[in-house]
């Protein structure tokens, strides 16, 4: 029995689980973003293609097959804009350091250029993946 019955404990509401399991699925973009930058310093002229797509798209498709998930679309929008930054926080390091030396795509001017549009396309991807499986 609830002794204060009008007043709703902050634990057991849907937004503070949907952020639990939002900050969980940004954690494993994190940990690629982090990845991705410290291998690419050791390796400034090799090219990681996929990293920024994995690190924009992973952290939506893992908040939606996470089976405990409280998720809905905003959720999965939500993780992809902060995936999207993320991948491009890290591109933007690595141009920084004078890390993304190595050869591109042929239909792409600049590695900076490949890294925002595979980002973005991995967003697109994970955000479109997520509002599939929540319908």
């Amino acid at each position: 029995m609830n002794p204060r019955p009008n007043v709703v404990d902050a634990a057991m509401t849907t937004q503070t689980i949907a952020r639990t399991d939002i900050r969980r699925a940004l954690t494993w973009g994190a940990t690629l973003a982090v990845l991705w930058v410290a291998v690419a310093i050791f390796r400034p002229t090799s090219t990681f293609h996929l990293a920024p797509f994995l690190i924009a798209a992973a952290p939506s498709v893992l908040l939606v097959l996470d089976e405990g998930a409280a998720t809905d679309r905003a959720s999965v929008l939500r993780v992809g804009a902060i995936s999207l930054v993320l991948a491009v926080g890290a591109a933007l390091v690595l141009l920084a350091v004078g890390a993304m030396d190595g050869p591109v795509f042929e239909v792409f001017p600049s590695p900076i250029v490949e890294a925002f549009t595979l980002a973005a396309i991995g967003a697109v991807s994970g955000v479109g993946f997520g509002w599939w499986r929540t319908r």
